[in-house]
Order: structure tokens, then sequence, then C-alpha cells
């Protein structure tokens, strides 16, 4: 087995070089530099690794395709299958914003489901209600259940959502049953995460939103000993990218155990931005801090990782320098 480690440097490495574009408004710029790290990394990994679920269709950004290969022995490495999100929420990384991270969820092959780049209703709550949800049932009997579970009052509740045209209707339903709504600006991964984290502030996430993140949420969610429920929806896909799928989609009700299929081996979560229990890529006298959140051994065994780099005498400075776009921002940062 190989170690788990380097997977926690990519998405450090990851979150460093979007961050380079925190708060310019080019959403684009931070989703193609975070792109460019994690390829940097993982093919240093010895691995033969596949990418089964990422993020990029959806909003036209930067991405690694699906079933690339990655890795630094392609031929002969272990086979590990990769979820992952080079750039979670690239709009609140432009604006400045919380909520950005760089993110991604490894286990052995078909661990994960293919989700393709499909739009995938939600359902997600931590330990304490993982038994009190259905995501066939309405949004109404999912918080009663859950606010008896909880032992809360519908107005001590918190449920996040999406903001979106396609969510009014169910807005309506969550406040009509005297629930708090956070609306979303964008990014329902951390949120759904938050769940299973005390004192988050996050007690529920409903709504429509990326199938490849649902995938990584769930296995952070699954890993975590909370309960995540889906269903991808072609039709609403189709609808909010104005083009016909090409591929079949199947849109029945699927639990954890059909998301998450096996074990997941390791998951990483860095922040690019603050974002709910993680601070963001910060800089103190020449260093680059970040935070990240690691889980391992598809238990609820996790933890922190903060790291501080002087990165021009790091092994990854070559690959700052290799790109001069990024170069030219690291050395406006860190002067």
């Amino acid at each position: 087995m190989i170690s788990l480690e380097p997977f926690t440097r990519a998405t450090e490495f990851a979150a460093i070089l979007s961050a380079m574009y925190r708060g310019h408004g080019d959403k684009k710029a931070a989703d193609r530099a975070a792109v460019y790290a994690f390829k940097c990394i993982l093919n240093e990994i010895p691995m033969r690794g596949r990418v089964v679920s990422t993020e990029g269709a959806l909003d036209d950004s930067h991405k690694l395709d699906y079933g690339e290969i990655v890795g630094a022995e392609r031929e002969k490495g272990e086979q590990l299958d990769i979820a992952i999100d080079p750039l979670e929420n690239t709009s609140a990384c432009a604006a400045g914003m919380p909520g950005a991270v760089a993110v991604l969820a490894v286990g052995k092959t078909n661990c994960f489901l293919r989700a393709e780049e499909t739009y995938m209703w939600k359902l997600a709550v931590g330990p304490e209600a993982r038994n009190a949800i259905d995501l066939k049932k309405s949004a109404t009997e999912n918080i009663d259940k859950v606010c008896r579970v909880l032992g809360k009052e519908p107005a001590q509740l918190v449920v996040a959502i999406l903001d979106r045209p396609r969510h009014q209707e169910l807005i309506a339903e969550i406040r009509a049953t005297g629930a708090m709504v956070m609306l979303l600006p964008a990014g329902d991964l951390m949120p759904a995460i938050a769940t299973c984290m005390p004192g988050s502030g996050v007690d529920m996430v409903i709504g429509a939103g990326g199938g490849p993140e649902g995938v990584i949420a769930a296995s952070a969610i699954k890993a975590l000993g909370g309960n995540f429920q889906g269903r991808l929806d072609k039709k609403l896909t189709e609808q909010e990218m104005g083009d016909d799928l090409d591929f079949e989609v199947d849109e029945g009700y699927m639990t954890l155990s059909q998301i998450v299929k096996k074990p997941v081996e390791t998951i990483s979560i860095t922040a690019v931005t603050d974002a709910y229990f993680l601070k963001g890529v910060y800089y103190d006298n020449r260093r680059v801090n970040t935070h990240t959140f690691v889980v391992r051994g598809g238990s609820t065994t996790y933890g922190e990782n903060r790291a501080s780099r002087q990165l021009r005498t790091h092994n990854w400075y070559k690959y700052v320098k290799a790109d001069p776009e990024i170069y030219s921002l690291f050395e406006s940062k860190v002067r």
C-alpha cells in the first residue's frame, strides 16, 4: 500500500496555487491553477490512479477528465480510484468569500459512484440523525423526523440549500415548517460535510447540486458516521446546461452505500478561503500556511493538518516557476 500522505500534499498545493487568485474575480484562472497543482503532485505518486468523479463541465471550468490516468507508475502501480474537485466553489475564491476548498477522495477500484457531470438531488445529515432521513419523502417529513431525533424544535434546525430558482418551492416548504434556511450562494459540499462536525451550525443539507461534489461529500460523511442519500437528475441537468446528455443516467434513489461502495482510503480537504471548520490559505513572514481536514482508512479516524512552508525552498517551487502566470502572482504575494 502506498503512503496516503502525498494525497494531502496534493490538496495543499492546489489550495496554495488557487489562493493566488483569491479575490481577483477570475474563477477560471483559479480553477486552472488548482488543476495544474493536482496534476503536478498526483503524477509524482507511485500509483495508477483513475479519475472516476470530477467537476468541471457543469460550470465550464478546467478539470481532470473522466477516466484520466494519473500517477508515476501508470503501467504497474497500485490501482486506485480518485474522486476529485480541484477547486470547489470557484465563485467564492474569485470573490474572496468563504467556502472555497480543494478536495479529493481516494479508494480502491470501483469504490465510487460514477456520477458523470449530472445534477444530484441530495439529503445529508450528521451521525445523530443518520437513521432519520429518506429522500423519497418530503422535506417536511424529513425535517419533522430529524427534529424529533435531535430533540430540537423546527425553529432551532438549520437547513442549508443552494440559492437557485429550481429550489424556490422547496425553500418555501422548508420555511413553512419553521426551520431556519441557510441560503448558499454556491457550493454544497462543505455544508454537507459540516453536518457531521459538532458546532458547525448546519443540521441538514437538501436540494440539487453537482453530482461529483455529492460523491465526495458522501465519502466524507460515510467515514464520519453521518448519512447521505442522492438521486441523479438527467432532465434538470439538460435544462441547466442547455444541451442533451449523450449518456444514460440511472435516476433511481441511492443510499450511501450505493454512492460510496467500499471503505475510502483517504479524504483530504484543504481550505482556500475560510470554510466552516477550516481556515483558508494565508501568508506570514514569507511563509504559506494551510489548514487541511484529513480522513484516513475509511473510518471516523480524522484530524487536522496545519502546515507552514517557505515555498521558495520547497520542492513544489519548481512547479511554481514552470508556470509564468502563477510565478508572477506568487512573487507578488510573498515578497
